[in-house]
């Protein structure tokens, strides 16, 4: 049996951070004596500036396309920068949240089991079965969809563009039709380098939704894991022992443990809510609308690289709003199951005492934990379904006006 430490789930690399090195929050630390420290946000610091600068020269080529009454144009830039926006949006909580979600970390760290003996109570093998199972599934689809995405212009270039005559490049042979100074874009000479320069912002940018991502996920999944702990340790208990004077007093210290232990947990969920809910909120509003014009570019093209170009940035917000969604309604499930777990456990048979306070603790449980944006919606999977109805109704809008 592998013993784990928290410090490997934390440390979990994707291939973009393992091949480039370029880490925003690096996790490792001396002992486990010591809590978690952040060093340098200089890598954090440089991706920002240049996604805040590729976002701001997209504003301006969708204002160009759109001055120029070119709308089929700008609905193509709309698309690229609700992406450039969703970077943004999780790499400035990054920056902004650092400490909050520094804190949550160590406080995970201090309630982590630390025997053989709690992590088989506790399940830790199956958080790490899961992030396995995920790891494996995310780095899969890195490895086949972003070389297709970052290739695929150069591919258009090489078979495509007439490089004798030199004439203006298109937007199609680039990964991020945006705006560039001195027309940098639509000159062959600088394309090597503007192509360099796009794949490394391409990196940046995903790796910012990335690392959002894997803390959100690890938080999360652990807090899950706790909860869960809770329902089997209360499981566990026999309220039979409630009327007899040798297990009593036991029965009684180990029941008050558990209520402390799960109020304290419930806490640190808390604490998460409200460090992610502003980014949770600013995030589906962005995958709704980016999910909606990358659907419209793809409906209506006729060409094959075009459909694939589009297809992964799709894919990829799809996927990673139906996962958090995915954490989202685990952690409720396993918060909610407190109640069913306090009424079966025939309190009937149990002392007055208990019986009495047997409506107390059903109150107290009787709403779970829910992670949401601003008490506006709960992250779940009906709130999944909610995100691709708007996406939905937006696009066929979209379409319509199109025609």
């Amino acid at each position: 049996m592998h013993f784990y430490k928290i410090d490997e789930f934390f440390l979990i690399l994707h291939p973009l951070q393992k091949y480039t090195r370029w880490i925003y929050f690096d996790f490792r630390r001396r002992d486990s004596s010591v809590p978690f420290e952040f060093q340098s946000m200089t890598k954090l610091k440089i991706s920002l500036a240049f996604v805040l600068f590729e976002l701001i020269c997209n504003f301006i080529k969708f204002a160009i396309e759109i001055r120029a009454d070119r709308l089929s144009e700008a609905k193509q830039i709309a698309a690229v920068t609700s992406i450039a926006l969703l970077c943004m949006i999780r790499g400035i909580s990054l920056y902004t949240d650092r400490n909050r979600m520094l804190a949550i970390c160590n406080d995970l760290d201090k309630i982590f089991p630390n025997t053989f003996y709690l992590q088989r109570r506790m399940r830790v093998q199956k958080l790490a079965a899961f992030f396995k199972v995920r790891f494996r599934v995310l780095r899969s689809y890195l490895y086949l969809g972003l070389p297709a995405f970052a290739s695929i212009p150069l591919i258009r270039y090489f078979l495509f563009y007439d490089r004798e005559n030199g004439g203006r490049l298109l937007d199609e042979y680039h990964q991020h039709a945006s705006w560039a100074p001195f027309q940098l874009k639509q000159n062959n000479r600088a394309y090597p380098y503007v192509y360099v320069y796009e794949t490394f912002l391409t990196i940046l940018g995903f790796t910012c939704i990335l690392t959002w991502d894997h803390i959100f996920t690890v938080t999360v999944s652990q807090l899950t894991m706790h909860f869960e702990f809770v329902n089997t340790e209360l499981e566990s208990l026999n309220v039979r022992d409630t009327t007899r004077s040798m297990t009593s007093k036991f029965y009684w210290r180990r029941l008050k443990e558990i209520i402390v232990y799960h109020q304290h947990v419930y806490r640190l969920a808390k604490k998460l809510n409200e460090t992610f809910n502003l980014t949770i909120f600013l995030t589906d509003i962005g995958c709704a609308g980016s999910i909606c014009f990358h659907l419209y570019l793809i409906a209506n093209s006729d060409s094959v690289l075009t459909i694939v170009t589009f297809f992964f940035p799709c894919f990829i917000l799809i996927a990673f709003t139906f996962d958090y969604c995915q954490q989202g309604s685990r952690l409720a499930e396993a918060s909610a199951r407190l109640q069913t777990v306090l009424y079966n456990q025939e309190w009937y048979d149990a002392s007055p005492t208990y019986r009495r306070l047997m409506l107390s603790l059903l109150q107290y449980a009787h709403k779970p934990f829910t992670l949401n944006g601003f008490k506006l919606f709960d992250l779940d999977m009906l709130h999944f379904q909610s995100i691709m109805t708007i996406a939905y109704r937006l696009f066929a809008f979209v379409q319509t006006q199109g025609k």
